[in-house]
């Protein structure tokens, strides 16, 4: 049997949807359906505020009860666990980020010992620089050369 065959044969033998009777106990029982996206676009709740923290590439991550979050789009901030729908919208207000977390809920525990993590890297690669510049004054300039960049360094 050929494949476009069977194809045509699976299409007639589908079910289809019979309208909704308004009459029916079953139009009663229904909810609407409603979209996720303009839930989260209309979504309030109380205003909190998010600590700033720094991603592996240098850009602003956003830390609250032990989530990260990273930029999305237009104020919209996303859970950086990607498997993770939660989203926030943050608004940053002087040097502060304050704003409401989304409707929808993270779907894993979260990770707070990942800031502490986070903060000590950034720590070390702050005092980095300094050691490295003295480690190039004190080397000659055949050597300094061989070396590249500081990024070679590191």
């Amino acid at each position: 049997m050929d494949v476009r065959e069977k194809l045509v044969k699976l299409q007639k033998s589908r079910k289809r949807r019979m309208p909704i009777n308004d009459s029916s106990e079953l139009s009663e029982i229904q909810q609407p359906e409603t979209n996720l996206e303009d839930v989260d676009e209309n979504y309030e709740a109380t205003l909190v505020k998010f600590e700033q923290g720094v991603t592996n590439l240098g850009n602003v991550a956003l830390w609250h009860a032990g989530y990260r979050y990273t930029i999305h789009k237009n104020g919209w901030w996303r859970c950086t666990n990607r498997d993770c729908q939660a989203k926030a919208k943050v608004e940053k207000k002087g040097d502060q980020f304050i704003g409401t977390p989304g409707k929808r809920e993270h779907n894993h525990p979260p990770a707070i010992q990942k800031k502490r993590v986070e903060e000590i890297r950034n720590k070390l690669k702050s005092g980095l620089m300094p050691v490295l510049t003295e480690v190039r004054s004190n080397i000659q300039d055949e050597v300094y050369f061989s070396l590249g960049s500081d990024q070679a360094l590191q």
